[in-house]
C-alpha cells in the first residue's frame, strides 16, 4: 500500500538511490564523485554498491530506464519542512506515471518490489530473533513481527528504492546467526532446520559470518555497527567454548572473508578520494554538515525530530501524521518501560549475570547501544537527526517493546493484548498510508461548470489568453493573526498549454501590507499548467499562513498572478476583453487575537443609531503643526452599510478649518466588516493652520452615509442628542500646550 501511496522519487532520497542504479545498469559503472558537481545520484554515489548492482540486474530489460525526463524538480518543493500544506512533491509528476507503468516508473516499481522482498526477510528474522531472546513466550515473537512489519516508517522506506532495505535485512540475518549460534552452544535451541544446523558447524560458521558481514558492509557502511557485536561474540566464545587460539583463528577467517568481499571497495575509495570510507566526500556532497559544534540544547531540540522520523516522517521529510499518532507511540513505550520495571520488582536477584544464558541479550543490547551512539555521532556532525537510521536495530527495539508490554499486562491478559495489536497495528499503518501520504499527492479532480459550488464568487479573469480564473470560494472569511486562509480557486485552460507557469498568491492587509505569500505550481505543486486539458475546470485549494505581526483589523485581499521563467515576467491579465493591472480578490477580514491594549486615553462613550459606539479617543501631542487623533469605535451589532467617518477642525464660529473625511482605517476596515464588540482604532492626522487668525478649540467627529450624505444620529450616555449629530472634542488645552512649546 505504501508503494502505491508514494509517487516515484518522492520517498526519502529515492531519486538519488535510483540514480546510482541507473549509472550501473547503463554500463557507466559505479559513480565517481566530483564535489561541486550536481548529479542524478548526489551523495548516494558514495554508498557501497551491492544493493545497486542487484537492482540494476532487475531493471536492465526495462525500456527507457535511463531516461532523465523524470528528473524535473519542483522549484517550490518544501523539502525538509514537516507539516507543509503545499508542494510536498519534490518532483514534477504527470499522467505518464499512471498504470500501465513503463520506463523509469516501471523500473522504480520493480526495485521497490525487490526492497519489499528484503523487508519480508527482515520481518521474518525479527520474529526469529525474538524467539531466541524469549524462547518460552509465544506472544512476544508474534508481536515483535507486527511491531517491525507495521512501523509506518519501516514500511515507507521498504516500499522505496533505498539501500537501507539491504542493510536492514543483512544486519538482521547476522544478528540472528550470532544469537542462534549462542543458543545452540548452550543447548537451548529447541529446534533448527537441517540447513541452519549445517551453517552452525564450528568450521563453517566463521566463513559464513565473514561473508555475511562483508556483504553487509558492501551494502551500507552502517554495517560497521555490527563490529562490536561480533567482537563480543568472539569474547563469549573464548570464555565459554574454545581456546583463545581457536577464537583468534576464527577471527582471522572472518576478517579474511570481509576483506575478500568488501576490501576492494575501500581500496577504490583510497585511490579516488584519499580516504578508505568515503565519508568526507559524501558529507561534502550531502550539504548539511555543521559548521559549528552542536550545543546540548540544540541536540535535545533535534531529539524530537529524531523520534518522529523513527516512526513516521514521510515524503521528502515533509509529511507528518497528526499528534494522536505520536501520542499512541509514546504511550506504547511508556507501557513497555513500565513492564520492565514491573519485571525487575517481581524477579529475584540474579546471582550470576555473566552466565551463558544472558549473552544473547547482551549481544542485542550492545547492538542497540552502538546504533544509538552512531545516530548521536551523525547528529553531532550533520544538521539531519534522522531516526530512520536507527531502524537497523528495529528487530531488537520491537522485541523489547513487545516484551515490556507483555510483562506489563501479565500472562493472564497477554492473549487480549495480542489480539488488540494484531488488529490495531495494520489498521494504523493503512490509515497513515491512505490519509497522510496518498491524500497529500492527490491531484485536483476536474469538474464541470454545473458542479461549481453555490458559494463561488465569479471573477472571469484571463491570463495571457491561456488561463481563466473563473471564480473562487473561501472556507472561512474571518481570520486571526497567525492563522491561515483556506481558499479554492477555479481555473480553466482556454487552450492546450505547453509551459509550466508559476503561480504567485499574495495576501494583502492594511495599506497593502503583504501578510501571506505562497509561490507554487497549481494543484499545490501537483498540477502544473503544462498538464492541463483545454476547457476543463480544476478546483485548486490552498491554505495560506498569515503572519503573526500583521496589522489588524483589516480587510484581506488575495492577489493572484502567473509568471513565466522570470519572476518579473508577469503574464498579462484581462477581464471581459479589457486589460487590467492585477487580480485582487476580497477574501475576508483579519481580526486581532488580543485587544487588551485597545483602550483610549479619554473615555467619551457616544452611541450612534447604526449600532456603533464611539468609546473615546487618544491624541498624540506633537511639537509640529499637526495632531494625531485615534478614535476608538465598537460595533454593537451587524452593520449592513459602509459609513464614512468625518473629522472636522472647527474655529469659534464653527467654520471647518481642516477636515479628514473617509472610510475607517483608510478603507481597509469598512463598517460592514466590523465584528460585534471588536474594537476598531481609526487614526487620523489633523493639520493645524499656520495662521494665527483662527481661534481653534474643537474637533468634531461623526459618521454619515456616503451615498445620501446624511449624518448618523448620535447620543450621549444619558440619552441626549448631540447637536448637528457630531461629537465635539475640546482640544484647547492641547493646542495651547503646543503653542507654548513652539514659542
Amino acid at each position: 500500500m505504501f508503494d502505491q501511496s508514494t509517487p516515484t522519487f518522492e520517498a526519502s532520497d529515492e531519486a538519488w538511490h535510483y540514480g546510482v542504479v541507473r549509472e550501473i545498469a547503463s554500463g557507466r559503472g559505479m559513480p565517481v564523485q566530483q564535489p561541486g558537481q550536481i548529479t542524478e545520484f548526489r551523495q548516494e554515489g558514495s554508498q557501497p554498491p551491492l544493493y545497486y548492482y542487484v537492482s540494476s540486474l532487475i531493471i536492465k530489460w526495462v525500456d527507457d530506464y535511463d531516461s532523465l525526463d523524470r528528473y524535473i524538480y519542483n522549484t517550490f518543493g518544501q523539502v525538509g519542512i514537516p507539516g507543509t500544506q503545499s508542494n510536498v512533491n519534490m518532483f514534477r509528476h504527470s499522467n505518464e506515471e499512471d498504470f500501465p507503468w513503463h520506463g523509469v516508473t516501471l523500473a522504480v516499481r520493480l526495485i521497490r518490489w525487490f526492497s519489499i522482498l528484503l523487508a519480508c526477510g527482515t520481518i521474518y528474522y525479527s520474529y526469529q530473533i525474538a524467539t531466541l531472546l524469549y524462547p518460552k513466550n509465544n506472544v512476544i515473537p508474534i508481536l515483535t513481527g507486527y511491531f517491525t512489519a507495521f512501523n509506518p516508517m519501516f514500511l515507507f522506506i521498504s516500499a522505496s528504492v533505498n539501500n537501507d532495505n539491504g542493510i536492514w535485512f543483512l544486519s538482521t540475518v547476522v544478528i540472528y546467526f550470532l544469537l542462534v549460534k549462542i543458543q545452540s552452544s548452550t543447548n537451548k535451541l529447541d529446534s533448527s532446520s537441517y540447513f541452519v544446523s549445517r551453517l552452525l558447524n564450528d568450521n563453517l560458521f566463521p566463513w559464513i559470518l565473514g561473508v555475511l558481514f562483508g556483504l553487509a558492509i558492501l551494502t551500507k557502511l552502517s554495517a560497521l555497527l555490527l563490529a562490536p557485536v561480533l567482537l563480543l561474540y568472539l569474547i563469549y566464545k573464548a570464555k565459554y567454548q574454545s581456546s583463545v587460539n581457536q577464537v583468534v583463528f576464527d577471527g582471522m577467517k572472518i576478517l579474511f572473508c570481509i576483506i575478500t568481499v568488501s576490501g576492494w571497495w575501500f581500496y577504490r575509495n583510497w585511490i579516488l578520494y584519499d580516504e578508505f570510507f568515503g565519508f568526507d566526500t559524501m558529507l561534502s556532497l550531502y550539504g548539511y554538515a555543521r559548521v559549528e559544534p552542536i550545543t546540548l540544547s540544540g541536540f535535545f531540540s533535534e531529539l524530537q525530530g529524531w523520534w518522529f522520523s523513527f516512526w513516521g516522517v514521510f515524503g521528502a521529510f515533509n509529511i507528518l501524521p497528526e499528534k494522536w499518532f505520536f501520542v499512541g507511540v509514546n504511550t506504547l513505550f511508556l507501557i513497555s518501560i513500565g513492564g520492565f520495571i514491573r519485571l525487575l520488582l517481581q524477579r529475584e536477584k540474579i546471582t550470576n549475570p555473566l552466565i551463558e544464558q544472558y549473552f544473547v541479550h547482551y549481544l542485542a543490547w550492545l547492538f542497540l547501544f552502538v546504533t544509538l551512539v552512531g545516530n548521536v555521532y551523525w547528529s553531532i556532525n550533520q544538521h539531519a537527526a534522522q531516526g530512520r537510521l536507527a531502524i537497523i536495530a528495529l528487530p531488537i527495539i520491537s522485541t523489547y517493546l513487545a516484551a515490556g508490554i507483555v510483562f506489563m499486562f501479565g500472562r493472564s491478559l497477554q492473549k487480549y493484548v495480542y489480539y488488540l495489536f494484531i488488529i490495531v497495528m495494520p489498521c494504523v499503518s493503512l490509515f497513515v498510508s491512505i490519509f497522510y501520504i496518498a491524500s497529500r499527492y492527490e491531484k485536483p479532480k476536474p469538474i464541470k461548470q454545473d458542479d461549481l459550488p453555490d458559494n463561488v464568487m465569479m471573477v472571469n479573469s484571463v491570463y495571457n489568453d491561456e488561463i481563466e480564473l473563473l471564480g473562487y470560494s473561501v472556507n472561512d472569511d474571518t481570520m486571526y493573526v497567525g492563522s491561515s486562509l483556506e481558499v479554492t480557486l477555479y481555473w480553466r485552460g482556454k487552450i492546450d498549454i505547453s509551459d509550466d507557469y508559476n503561480l504567485s498568491l499574495n495576501l494583502y492587509g492594511r495599506n497593502m501590507e503583504n501578510i501571506g505569500k505562497l509561490d507554487t505550481w497549481p494543484g499545490r505543486g501537483l498540477l502544473p499548467t503544462g498538464d492541463w486539458q483545454p476547457d476543463v475546470i480544476y478546483p485548486d485549494n490552498y491554505i495560506i499562513p498569515i503572519t503573526v505581526d500583521a496589522t489588524t483589523p483589516t480587510i484581506v485581499k488575495l492577489g493572484a498572478s502567473f509568471w513565466d521563467d522570470n519572476v518579473d515576467n508577469i503574464l498579462p491579465i484581462s477581464q471581459y476583453n479589457a486589460p487590467i493591472d492585477s487580480v485582487m480578490l476580497d477574501v475576508g477580514k483579519l481580526l486581532p487575537i488580543d485587544q487588551s491594549n485597545s483602550v483610549p486615553d479619554i473615555t467619551y462613550r457616544s452611541v450612534f443609531e447604526s449600532d456603533i459606539v464611539m468609546l473615546g479617543y487618544s491624541i498624540n501631542k506633537s511639537t509640529t503643526l499637526d495632531l494625531s487623533l485615534d478614535i476608538y469605535w465598537q460595533a454593537m451589532g451587524k452593520i449592513h452599510q459602509d459609513l464614512t467617518v468625518f473629522v472636522h477642525l472647527l474655529d469659534d464660529f464653527n467654520n471647518v478649518i481642516f477636515q479628514v473625511d473617509g472610510p475607517p482605517v483608510n478603507g481597509y476596515w469598512p463598517t460592514s466588516a466590523w465584528a460585534t464588540e471588536n474594537i476598531v482604532v481609526d487614526s487620523r492626522r489633523i493639520q493645524l493652520p499656520k495662521s494665527s487668525d483662527y481661534d481653534i478649540h474643537t474637533i468634531a467627529v461623526g459618521l454619515y452615509d456616503p451615498v445620501s450624505g446624511r449624518r448618523i444620529p448620535v447620543y450621549r450616555q444619558d440619552g441626549t442628542e448631540y447637536d448637528d449629530w457630531q461629537v465635539r472634542i475640546d482640544v484647547s488645552n492641547i493646542l495651547s500646550s503646543l503653542s507654548t512649546n513652539n514659542d
